[in-house]
């Protein structure tokens, strides 16, 4: 027996070995399932990028992540951690950055009282771009509910969260002057409103097969402005009435987007002023809030200065003044700011224009009237940020996990 073994190594084969078989009837345990809403709670915390990466791991999960009750608990739970979205067009390619909007509190920035400098700049996330063909124009709406319209005559709808978008036909519009963007809360349903450059006005709805464009009636031909924002189902933006010759010609213009009408809110807002005006949301309520200069100086701020709408029946607006502090001034000549939104924590939010030169924003807080500068690095330097456009900055974005199928929106692969 031992010459065979030795002969069997000799020639490189293996002995024989004798397997005890496992008895058929032995039990196999199987991993208990996890339940449907634990699974929808673990995934409603994860960040967007693995959410994206569940989906492709399982069926079952990817439906589970499709579902309209997984979509609204993100929805929630990205709003108690909003963003600050950039975007912009660079060499015609639409670039989407964001950064979290709540200030760390572990950053160090100088000890001047009432004013805060961050000393190292702080590098913005870069989301995505989508091709040049899509989206030329540098203009775009405010976000709403993650998602973003752009302002031209060929209208499109933007997921930076998803990498989707939507063209909206034109077929039916011609001149478009203005472009809105609006949601409606009870209905869910995502509106945009156009101005033709007779002045007539009709609004599409996002998400049906057939895209359609229904004439709207608007009793005060005006020109639609640069800022606006939609609130509990109203869009607001800033107009000026055509043709009138009364010396307030500026108003609020309301657009209630289930029932597609308008409502005009008249205020007292001087020329000056509109260049650096915008409409936000001050603890729930409606405001248009601008800033105050030095007469003799242009570049000195003095102020911010809100009109608050408290009542929209009867339109009556009330003012608040913030005096800003003294340190305010220090800051280098070139820089020109605009005001991009508040947030909830009452931070009104100011931003250079261009990453041409070094691009900031600043946080004025009207609980504790100090203001913090914070200096953002978007990784284009030198004479590539002069193929950059004017840059676009929003307050308060939210992430949005619904896919194309839920939107009506089509797959861009990036």
């Amino acid at each position: 027996m031992s010459g065979m073994l030795g002969l069997s190594a000799v020639m490189g084969k293996r002995p024989k070995q004798q397997v005890t078989a496992r008895p058929r009837k032995c039990p196999i345990e199987k991993p208990e399932e996890i339940p449907d809403d634990l699974l929808i709670d673990v995934f409603s915390r994860l960040s967007i990028e693995d959410v994206a990466r569940c989906r492709c791991l399982s069926r079952f999960w990817s439906s589970i992540l499709r579902r309209r009750y997984f979509t609204e608990l993100f929805h929630k739970m990205s709003s108690t951690r909003p963003r600050i979205l950039f975007t912009f067009l660079y060499y015609g390619k639409r670039l989407f950055y964001s950064m979290p909007q709540d200030l760390d509190p572990s950053n160090h920035y100088s000890p001047l009282p009432y004013f805060s400098i961050s000393y190292s700049p702080i590098s913005a996330h870069y989301q995505m771009h989508f091709p040049k063909v899509l989206g030329a124009s540098a203009k775009v709406c405010p976000p709403i509910l993650g998602l973003i319209c752009c302002k031209s005559s060929k209208t499109m709808i933007f997921n930076p969260s998803t990498r989707e978008s939507k063209f909206i036909s034109t077929t039916k519009r011609v001149g478009v002057k203005s472009t809105s963007f609006g949601y409606d809360p009870i209905d869910k349903l995502f509106k945009v409103l156009s101005m033709s450059d007779d002045f007539v006005c009709r609004v599409s709805t996002l998400g049906t097969e057939v895209v359609t464009w229904r004439t709207v009636e608007c009793s005060v031909p005006h020109h639609p402005l640069h800022s606006e924002i939609c609130m509990d189902g109203v869009l607001y933006y800033l107009a000026r009435r055509v043709g009138d010759e009364t010396p307030k010609p500026y108003m609020v213009a309301a657009f209630e987007v289930r029932l597609e009408r308008f409502k005009f809110l008249p205020m007292d807002l001087r020329c000056k002023h509109i260049g650096c005006s915008a409409v936000i949301d001050y603890k729930g309520k409606l405001a248009v809030v601008w800033l105050n200069v030095d007469r003799d100086n242009q570049r000195h701020i003095e102020s911010f200065e809100l009109r608050v709408l408290n009542d929209v029946d009867e339109v009556k607006w009330s003012q608040i003044i913030y005096e800003l502090p003294n340190y305010w001034n220090n800051l280098p000549a070139d820089i020109d700011v605009s005001i991009v939104g508040m947030t909830s924590a009452g931070e009104i939010v100011l931003a250079t224009s261009h990453i041409r030169h070094p691009f900031y924003i600043f946080y004025y807080s009207t609980v504790t009237l100090a203001i913090v500068q914070l200096r953002i690095d978007f990784g284009i330097e030198g004479s590539e940020a002069n193929h950059c456009s004017t840059m676009s900055t929003f307050v308060n974005h939210v992430e949005n996990v619904e896919l194309a199928c839920g939107l009506g929106l089509s797959s861009i692969a990036m």
